[in-house]
């Protein structure tokens, strides 16, 4: 099992903390979901990035 640390946060965040997860959650838990949320919003934004540098490069499916 992982070590647990102890972080410093303001009460607003440690709210707002609150409000992100569900019952049960532990902190642990809400932080992980944000990662992984923040992951995939990269990945989208990525993606859009790709496509905007390329879309010379696609061909229209009704010219094909």
């Amino acid at each position: 099992m992982n070590a647990t640390t102890t972080i410093q946060l303001k009460t607003n965040t440690r709210d707002a903390l609150r409000e992100i997860g569900h019952m049960g959650d532990d902190y642990n838990t809400v932080i992980e979901n944000l990662i992984i949320e923040h992951n995939r919003n990269s990945l989208v934004e990525h993606g859009k990035q790709v496509v905007e540098e390329r879309k010379n490069d696609f061909v229209n499916i009704d010219d094909l």
